[in-house]
């Protein structure tokens, strides 16, 4: 008997692993993503090679590997070294961003909740919002640093600034998604704004949450640096800033890479909270095996 059984077990064991299979559609998107960074790298390089731009000051993908990766191509002279200094300034910067996502995200939520419930909150505080929006933020961030000094809230303001209207804006058409016989059904039930927004209007503004954020979570990489690059002395922006100064070229764009990295690594992160939030509430359709090959 336990021959059988553990012969059964193995019979089943093939079964379950073919069981298990990659979605199309993350491989194809999966695909696409690489063959894009390959073009992107390939393109920097011939630019950088084939054009009258000094080598001295640019510097190629080439380069930038040798720096994180070979030792004795800059100082310190270990690759190693190199990559342990820029550790802490990566962490920095991801702190000051994460930071500001939370405050930007939930600033914008609130903000998205109190306009789908008052006419007169949006009369009073979508054109503020708006003005925010076109303001160079170069512009406002002496007004900034006047008011908050230097610190993480001043990261989480500048962030707040960069995503509030975007989200605001995407939350705001999600929450009016509801269908009016789901909200009727509410109403019926006795149901008052309080539930209708809780069990309602906030499952459906998911996917604009998401979609949101989605644009919101790199641009949040771009202010931490930008936060850091004028008002703080570490982080990826100062870094930069840094860098120039003394002419360290290989670390600058080094940087830089690391900057970009940071930005796809955030919007990769935000549609992979999508895809497990949302996969079991609007799982993909599919279609019956008997309708595949049409109508018999």
């Amino acid at each position: 008997m336990d021959i059988d059984d553990g012969g059964s077990e193995m019979t089943d064991l093939p079964r379950k692993v073919r069981s298990v299979r990659i979605p199309r559609r993350a491989i194809i998107s999966f695909l696409s993503a690489a063959a894009t960074l390959i073009l992107v790298l390939l393109l920097w390089q011939v630019i950088i090679t084939t054009s009258t731009i000094s080598t001295y000051q640019a510097k190629t993908p080439i380069d930038v590997w040798r720096y994180l990766f070979v030792d004795g191509a800059a100082k310190p002279v270990s690759a190693a070294d190199r990559r342990a200094d820029l550790v802490p300034i990566i962490a920095v910067t991801v702190f000051h961003a994460a930071v500001g996502l939370i405050f930007g995200v939930t600033a914008a939520t609130v903000g998205a909740i109190v306009l789908s419930l008052s006419s007169t909150a949006r009369a009073m505080f979508l054109p503020i919002a708006l003005v925010l929006q076109t303001v160079p933020l170069i512009a406002m961030a002496p007004v900034i640093f006047a008011v908050f000094g230097s610190g993480v809230l001043t990261a989480a303001v500048v962030a707040a600034i960069v995503t509030l209207f975007p989200l605001m804006m995407n939350i705001r058409a999600g929450l009016s998604s509801a269908s009016p016989e789901t909200i009727e059904l509410v109403h019926a039930y006795g149901g008052g704004r309080r539930r209708l927004l809780w069990h309602v209007q906030l499952p459906a503004a998911l996917p604009s949450l998401f979609a949101g954020l989605k644009i919101a979570a790199p641009a949040t990489v771009s202010a931490a640096t930008l936060y850091e690059f004028l008002f703080s002395f570490e982080g990826l922006g100062a870094n930069l800033l840094t860098s120039k100064s003394y002419s360290n070229y290989p670390l600058l764009w080094t940087l830089v890479a690391v900057t970009v990295a940071l930005a796809l690594a955030a919007y990769a992160l935000a549609a992979l909270v999508e895809r497990l939030v949302l996969s079991h509430r609007y799982p993909p359709t599919r279609t019956h095996p008997s309708r595949r090959g049409g109508a018999s």
